[in-house]
This record gives structure tokens, sequence and C-alpha cells, in this order.
């Protein structure tokens, strides 16, 4: 990673960042030590973990680096049925590592409403009992909480302006909305051009989705606001952006907890590839990192964590699954990001 990109994230982490996602599915995964050597030698200032393992947590302290920890999917009933369970949860994972760790957010749960249908009824009370924890501890000011979800409970996510969260979750959405707006935190979201590009059948452009220019006249123009937009990315942001003013809720930040695009694919995904890869990350920095925002919200940040530092070759699915990564296991830039 080019160290012109590292400066960018450094000098301008106080608007807009981009973070790494740290995957663990790897049969050579190094480890915690290692990885945070690798952090630092590219400067890498923010990750996101998948949960809040111990060894991780220690070996990040004292670094600066500002770390999201994960309640893991598997423990959400426990945590979201039990207020004591919560603050146990807290006190091991994150009493114990601040402030010597920078832990800023935690992640309940990842994707949830579509992927854990059954765990949507007590989603939002493990958010409130992580945070009441946070709370009586003082720690809340800091510590930010929320959930990651996928783009795809957004529904008709074009034209932006006629977005709206799936109804059926509507006993779900809205007491987290109020959770996150008055608790000053901000909905996470998962934001993947490359999987629109692909399930839309040659009807989005793939210059479209690696935020390469289009001529004006190939721009995509939302008829009811007249915005103009440029790329998927901001397409998508911008949908959830009017899905929550759907739902009356206005001054909700987002963050992408994920994006990126595959370096290698089978037979069926001929778009994955390394250039298509370095092409994607490469504007997605560049675009974060300038805070032009999106359409419906100029210069407001939307920082980011892109899909991910490692290639997971123990994850199951297509071969473009394992080959989202940045980096090989052993440290090396897969790519030359251009920014």
């Amino acid at each position: 990673m080019s160290g012109e990109f590292l400066n960018l994230t450094v000098s301008l982490s106080t608007v807009a960042f981009i973070g790494v996602n740290i995957g663990t599915s790897l049969s050579d995964m190094p480890n915690p030590t290692q990885v945070v050597a690798l952090l630092k030698a590219q400067q890498i200032r923010h990750v996101r973990l998948y949960d809040a393992d111990r060894a991780m947590l220690l070996a990040l302290a004292n670094t600066g680096i500002r770390v999201t920890v994960s309640v893991p999917n598997d423990q959400l009933l426990g945590i979201g049925q039990s207020n004591a369970t919560a603050a146990n949860w807290v006190s091991r994972n994150i009493l114990s590592h601040v402030p010597a760790t920078n832990i800023t957010s935690i992640a309940v749960g990842s994707e949830v409403l579509s992927t854990l249908s059954n765990a949507a009824p007590i989603l939002v009370s493990a958010m409130k009992y992580i945070h009441s924890a946070l709370v009586a501890s003082n720690l809340d000011s800091q510590i930010k909480v929320s959930t990651p979800h996928s783009s795809s409970i957004i529904l008709d996510s074009f034209p932006p302006s006629q977005a709206f969260f799936n109804r059926t979750w509507d006993p779900v959405m809205v007491p987290l909305l109020k959770f996150l707006q008055s608790t000053g935190s901000f909905l996470m979201l998962n934001v993947y051009p490359y999987y629109d590009y692909m399930e839309s059948n040659g009807v989005i452009p793939l210059d479209y989705a690696l935020f390469r220019p289009l001529p004006p006249n190939k721009e995509a123009v939302d008829p009811n606001t007249l915005l103009h937009y440029t790329n998927v990315f901001d397409a998508v942001v911008d949908s959830a952006y009017f899905a929550m003013s759907y739902l009356n809720f206005t001054n909700i930040p987002i963050t992408v907890t994920e994006s990126g695009w595959p370096s290698k694919g089978d037979s069926s995904e001929p778009d994955a590839t390394p250039e298509n890869a370095n092409t994607y990350n490469s504007n997605l920095i560049r675009h974060v990192l300038n805070n032009t925002g999106t359409p419906k919200h100029p210069g407001i940040a939307v920082s980011t964590y892109i899909y991910e530092l490692y290639n997971e070759d123990l994850r199951s699915g297509p071969v473009s699954e394992k080959n989202w990564g940045l980096f090989d296991a052993n440290g090396v830039c897969r790519f030359i990001f251009y920014t």
C-alpha cells in the first residue's frame, strides 16, 4: 500500500478515515503481534475485529490504533436476553483493555436482520444492555454501540430517493434508529458494489461500480431529486439516508463497515480480478478521503472499512469469497494503490 494513501489516512482521520477489517479464517493466520506490526508499518490507524479476541486486543494496546470490536452472532442471543450477561461481556472484553487499547465502537452482531432473523427481536435489547454497561463505567461517550447491516435490507434502492427499509423489519429498525439517535451513534452499513454489479445482469456498468469516470450523459440521475450519481457506492449510501428519512430519522450518520472487491473468482465471476480490485479500492480510498460525501449529503464524511486485511482461504463459498484481502499472510501487499 502506498505511503501516500497511508499519510492521507492519518491526516484526515478527524473527518474521514479508511479502516481495515481483520478476518481470521486463514490456514496460516499471522499471530496478533505480527498483525499489529503490519498495521503499524502501513500506518493503518483504524481496524474492525469480528470478535473481541483477548490476544489481539492486548497486541493493539498502546498503539493508538482505533478499534471496533464485535459481539459475534453466536453470542447475541445470550446478551440480548440478559443484562447481566451483557455486563459480563463488557467487563471481560472492554473494561479489561481500555484505556490502553483504544476501543472506539462495538458492533453488536453482523447483518443480523438478513442472516440471523431469529435473533432480530432481541437485537436492540442487546445493544441497549451493552450500552448500559458502558454508561455504568462512564465509557459511553467514547465507545459507541451499533450493528452492521447488509444493504440488502434496503428495498428499491434506485433511485435512492425512493428507497425504504424492508417493512418486515420496522419493529426492529424504528427502535434501533431511536437508539442510535439518542446515543449519538451511527448506522453501520456494509456496501458491496461488486455484488450490486454482479446481480444487475448488465444493467449496472462496470465503470459505475468501480468509481471510474462516466460521460455526463451516462450518469445516473434521481428523477425525484435531480441528484447525479457517478458511482454505486454513493447511491447505496444515499439510499440508506433516504430510507432513514422515510422513518423520520434525518440526523444519523453512516459508517460503511465493509466494502471492497475480490481479486479472484471462478469462471462465473470474470470481473473478480487483481486489476479491478486495485481500481476499486484505490478509488474508494480517494473518494472517502477527499470528503466530498454523497450527493444527498455533500461534505459529510462516510468513513469506510475495507474488506479486508488478508485473504481468508478457509471461508466457504465461491472462489471470490476467499479473495478480498489487501495483503498476503506474510504481510506482502497484493496491490499497488494509486491514490
